[in-house]
């Protein structure tokens, strides 16, 4: 059997896994394949996929990253490593990947969704964030306030 076979046997059986979302199959499955071709973007993508699934992130960003290397014009790739970093609360990697995903590809509507998605988290937790500071320094100017009218009476 040519090593070109054996790569494209073991990725379809890791894709009928995770279709079954058995992941930890698919993801043994996508590494041997990954041992017959070390150069496939795809079998990254589509590992670091079934390790998103698994909410093993570190490994899904270091296999996304992987593909990107692989191929820095993969569009698929930014947008999956960014809904990685967004899963982990890094929202800031995570925006510059769907803003890249969508340089790549304008018509990647799912990239549009996610990019929408941490804008909302960013701003709701910097308005959160604002409305904190504010009630934390109203409630300073009234204690200051009452200690003024205290010294008054």
């Amino acid at each position: 059997m040519s090593e070109n076979y054996m790569e494209k046997k073991l990725f379809d059986e890791g894709a009928a896994a995770y279709l079954k979302e058995d992941y930890k199959t698919s993801i043994r499955l996508f590494t041997q394949a990954l041992k017959h071709d070390r150069k496939s973007a795809l079998i990254y993508l589509s590992r670091g996929t079934a390790y998103l699934k698994l909410n093993k992130f570190k490994k899904a960003i270091s296999d996304f990253a992987r593909a990107i290397r692989l191929n820095p014009k993969y569009a698929r790739a930014y947008h999956m490593r960014g809904l990685a970093n967004e899963m982990m609360g890094n929202f800031a990697p995570a925006f510059r990947d769907f803003d890249q995903a969508l340089e790549i590809d304008p018509d990647l509507a799912t990239a549009y969704r996610s990019r929408n998605s941490v804008l909302d988290k960013t701003i709701d937790e910097r308005l959160q964030m604002e409305d904190g500071e504010i009630a934390d320094h109203l409630a300073t100017m009234r204690v200051a306030q009452f200690t003024a009218d205290k010294t008054i009476a």
